[in-house]
């Protein structure tokens, strides 16, 4: 299993979870606004010299659906100046979950 952890601008939210929904992801936990300077962008810092925020995301998929997810992360990147996602993706021990009843 992999944990994606991403990081992005929050004006980019909505294509971000067209992809993570494409790949059928139902379960992630998201900080809507962080501080902070995603690779490609300016510093979001909430201030007057470095306005505006990012969001952080993190998904646990299995191995297959995690590598499909970066694929198109990698391909929403291309071509986009100063908007896009940083992935990082880790292994993952173990994983509980809640019970859906």
């Amino acid at each position: 299993m992999k944990l994606i952890l991403l990081t992005y601008y929050v004006g980019i939210h909505d294509e971000v979870m067209d992809i993570l929904e494409k790949h059928g992801v139902s379960a992630y936990t998201r900080w809507r606004e962080v501080e902070g300077r995603v690779s490609c962008g300016e510093p979001r810092e909430g201030t007057h010299v470095w306005p505006g925020a990012n969001s952080a995301l993190m998904v646990v998929l299995d191995d297959g659906p995690a590598g499909d997810v970066v694929l198109d992360l990698e391909a929403f990147n291309r071509g986009r100046v100063g908007e896009g996602v940083d992935a990082s993706v880790l292994d993952v021990q173990r994983v509980v979950r809640a019970v859906d009843t």
